[in-house]
């Protein structure tokens, strides 16, 4: 296990930030009583303000504040040179890459995210708005069916989510958390920085930033995870929005109000997450009440659901079994989820959407992601890159020193994998626990980038 000898300057300053607004904690004397069972002090402190709720925000904002300065932002980015490593995209395959990088022996890397908040997919919302897929456990990492292994585990991490809580599944914003505590620890991060082009040849890269002077590097690290919503050009925002919207409208409050008929597009896990939190079996929003805010209908549009409560058991894992009982009528008779498998197209009206001529107050499209390109990079200049002629852990750019890493590195399935049953499930061509140790295998065996 990873152990961080000495806290960076921005845990420092957290620390003495959650200190200030912290002084008679309960959960921090708590859990510094029973600092004999961590690694570290480091170790005991963080998961004292992960377990205090007003300690874990006061450390959130101190994050935010940082990152958000902006001459701290441009310190940052005039310290990147030829021999620097970059990376793109600030969500958990950045973190492990960087943790690894740095405990390898390696200086730190530039993280350049396109956002005002670093977290990538999993801070979308500074409140919990869905769980994880993968049960909260102690352990180190592994695969699916590895009861001794945390597939929540986040390689050289401070803290590990499984110091978060009790919870049989874990929250957005807990694993939102070990991310940005890793990247405050391992990482200098700039947002709101969108990379719009890469240009150079195997002795650097030079990367143009909207708005920004361009930024030289030695090696670009692609870690943009799955991309953006494939049919957002479908969506208005108001009747009909992407999975990233209706997750920032569930973090608000009354995000249920006036919603009487909803339509979900889309199989997937965020289709799943969605339908969960209009059924009341996500994380609890910040104000609701089933008397204002409950949703009578879901039409939920998707090819090859199970449309019963019977086949939903029989053929969804344990994580998703809550749904299955929606799918038959209540006691009153009234049936509140419909799966329609078949495709459609929302249309806009105004202050409503149209499916198939049935009206909807709110229509969510989950039908996955697609790559955003950036010119100089494109996905068909990329080749898997395997480390001793083993297995692909990263794709790597034909002629320059860029690597994709994670969901949008787009990896093959390993035979272990195949025969392990991982490739038997789909989505688990992109899960984050799949790729996180081929992420940390490319972080610690590449050479410096001047040695490229």
């Amino acid at each position: 296990m990873f152990t961080p000898v000495e806290p960076s300057a921005l845990i420092t300053s957290v620390l003495r930030a959650v200190a200030l607004r912290q002084p008679d904690s309960e959960a921090m004397r708590a859990i510094m009583q029973r600092s004999s069972e961590f690694p570290s002090s480091l170790q005991a402190q963080l998961t004292g303000i992960a377990l205090d709720p007003a300690a874990r925000e006061a450390a959130e904002q101190s994050l935010d504040v940082f990152w958000s300065n902006e001459a701290a932002r441009q310190d940052t980015l005039r310290s990147s040179g030829t021999d620097r490593e970059v990376i793109i995209g600030s969500g958990f395959h950045a973190a492990v890459y960087a943790a690894v990088r740095v405990l390898t022996g390696f200086p730190k890397p530039l993280v350049l995210e396109r956002s005002s908040r670093a977290g990538g997919t999993f801070a979308m919302t500074t409140r919990a708005t869905f769980y994880l897929n993968s049960r909260n456990r102690p352990g180190g990492a592994g695969q699916a069916g590895d009861l001794g292994a945390s597939l929540n585990y986040l390689p050289g991490a401070p803290i590990q989510a499984a110091n978060l809580s009790m919870a049989e599944y874990q929250s957005n914003t807990d694993m939102a958390f070990i991310i940005r505590l890793t990247l405050a620890q391992f990482a200098d991060v700039v947002t709101d920085a969108n990379v719009v082009s890469v240009s150079g040849d195997t002795t650097g890269l030079q990367i143009d930033i909207a708005d920004r002077a361009p930024v030289p590097a030695g090696r670009l690290i692609d870690a943009r995870g799955l991309g953006d919503p494939r049919l957002q050009s479908l969506t208005n925002g108001t009747t009909i929005v992407t999975f990233a919207q209706f997750m920032n409208r569930m973090a608000g409050m009354w995000p249920l109000r006036d919603l009487r008929r909803v339509a979900v597009i889309g199989g997937g896990d965020s289709a799943k997450c969605t339908v969960e939190s209009l059924l009341g079996l996500a994380p609890p929003p910040l104000m609701a009440a089933a008397a204002l805010d409950r949703v009578d209908r879901i039409d939920w549009y998707a090819d090859d659901l199970p449309d019963t409560c019977e086949t939903w058991r029989q053929n969804m894992r344990g994580r998703y079994q809550g749904i299955g009982r929606y799918l038959r009528p209540d006691r009153l008779g009234v049936r509140r989820l419909l799966v329609q498998n078949r495709r459609v197209q929302p249309v806009a009206l105004p202050g409503a959407a149209l499916i198939d001529g049935r009206t909807y107050d709110l229509v969510v499209v989950c039908t996955g992601n697609q790559e955003t390109p950036i010119p100089g990079i494109t996905a068909d200049s990329f080749e898997d890159y395997a480390i001793g002629g083993a297995d692909a852990v990263a794709s790597r750019d034909y002629t320059l020193p860029v690597f994709r890493v994670g969901p949008h590195a787009r990896l093959p399935f390993t035979r272990q994998e195949r025969e392990d049953g991982i490739a038997n499930i789909a989505a688990n061509a992109v899960s984050m626990f799949r790729t996180a140790g081929k992420t940390a295998a490319l972080a610690a065996t590449l050479n410096a980038p001047t040695g490229d």
